[in-house]
């Protein structure tokens, strides 16, 4: 049997006997502190005098374009998930065009329908 729920609808968390599972801690620090060493690092250079990045990214990028990846999997992540994904990191100008391509809330649609509209 076909599911007719909205991604909205199958996107909301259970609710039911998990009132009280999520507590949210009390964060009482209000200072920290970066040390030295940890700044030295981000700053310091990778290379050495010698090496250029640039020849780096270049050997590089020329390696990888000739090793052959096969498509990326999904790795199991649902058509559901990948929508809501999707949709989500889109920004707000991109979201308001979506929606007014589905003729309101993109998320009120079924995945079927959000997949060719996305096509």
């Amino acid at each position: 049997m076909e599911d007719n729920r909205t991604m909205a609808q199958m996107l909301q968390a259970p609710i039911e006997g998990y009132e009280d599972a999520i507590i949210v801690p009390q964060i009482n620090a209000n200072d920290f502190e970066l040390k030295q060493t940890l700044i030295n690092l981000v700053q310091s250079n990778q290379f050495t005098e010698r090496q250029d990045p640039h020849n780096h990214l270049r050997s590089f990028n020329k390696v990888t374009s000739t090793v052959r990846h096969p498509e990326c999997p999904h790795h199991g992540v649902s058509e559901l998930h990948q929508l809501d994904t999707f949709y989500n990191t889109l920004n707000p100008n991109d979201q308001d065009a979506l929606d007014s391509a589905a003729g309101g809330n993109f998320l009120d649609k079924i995945p079927r329908e959000c997949l060719s509209i996305i096509e």
